[in-house]
C-alpha cells in the first residue's frame, strides 16, 4: 500500500504546508480506497467468480443433459413414426402385390380359356381338313384302281 507519512512529507518538501500535504494525501487515500481494489477485494471477486462459474457450469451441463434426453426422445419418436410409416407402407405394397396376382389369374385364367377355345376350333379345322383329304384319298385310290384295271384290259 502507499506510505501515507512519507508522501506527505515528500509533499512538505516540495513547498507544501503540512495541512496542504495532509489534505492532498487524504484525498488520494480517500480517492484509492474507494476506488482501487484491495487484495482481499480480488480474493472475495475471484470466490465469487468461480462460484457464479461453478454454478453456471452445472446450469449448463444440467441444460445439455436436458437437451440431449430431449433430443433422444424426438430420435426415438422419429424412428417409431418411420418404423409404422415403412409397415403402412409394406403392408400397401402386399396388397397392391395381392391385387396384380389376382388380375394376373384372372389374366392367365382367360387367356387359358381363349387358347382352350382356339385349340378346340384348330383341331376340329383340321380334322375337317383330315376328313376331307381321306375323301380325297379315297377318290384318287378309285380312280387309280379304275385306271389300273383299264389298263390291265388294254
Amino acid at each position: 500500500m502507499i506510505n501515507a507519512l512519507k508522501y506527505t512529507e515528500d509533499l512538505e518538501s516540495a513547498g507544501f504546508t503540512p495541512e496542504q500535504a495532509k489534505s492532498s494525501v487524504k484525498i488520494w487515500m480517500d480517492l484509492m480506497n474507494d476506488n482501487f481494489a484491495t487484495k482481499s477485494d480480488l480474493r472475495q471477486g475471484e470466490i465469487s467468480l468461480r462460484s457464479d462459474m461453478k454454478e453456471m457450469e452445472s446450469a449448463i451441463r444440467s441444460d445439455m443433459k436436458e437437451m440431449e434426453n430431449s433430443i433422444r426422445s424426438d430420435m426415438k419418436e422419429m424412428e417409431n413414426s418411420i418404423r409404422s410409416d415403412m409397415k403402412e407402407m409394406e403392408n400397401s405394397i402386399r396388397s397392391d402385390m395381392k391385387e396384380m396376382e389376382g388380375s394376373i389369374r384372372s389374366d392367365m385364367t382367360d387367356m387359358n380359356h381363349s387358347l382352350s377355345s382356339d385349340i378346340k376350333d384348330l383341331r376340329r379345322d383340321v380334322q375337317g381338313e383330315f376328313h376331307k383329304m381321306t375323301i380325297k384319298l379315297g377318290s384318287l385310290m378309285a380312280i387309280g384302281i379304275g385306271l389300273i384295271s383299264v389298263l390291265n384290259k388294254v
